[in-house]
């Protein structure tokens, strides 16, 4: 994550450890990841109970780094005082 917008020059970096509250909203996404992952996967009737876990562990794998991102952008909307301006772009 940039240290400042590229665009408006704010600074994504409020103070040290500010986003340690990105791991609760990390958390919360990868909880719903899963669920989801596992729904979609127990309504296609697999009989198998390891299939299910498969899928699950490869998308969480695979979304490590979008979660990591997106986490810390909702935790900074959502504490950290900026508002989505899209005249600025």
């Amino acid at each position: 994550m940039n240290a400042k917008c590229p665009h408006c020059q704010v600074g994504l970096e409020p103070e040290p450890g500010f986003y340690q509250g990105a791991m609760y909203v990390g958390y919360a996404l990868t909880v719903a990841v899963t669920a989801m992952v596992f729904i979609i996967v127990f309504l296609l009737d697999i009989t198998s109970m390891w299939t299910p876990a498969v899928w699950v562990i490869a998308t969480m794998v695979l979304l490590i780094p979008v979660n990591y991102r997106y986490s810390r952008v909702l935790y900074l909307y959502m504490f950290g005082g900026l508002k989505y301006n899209p005249t600025i772009l």
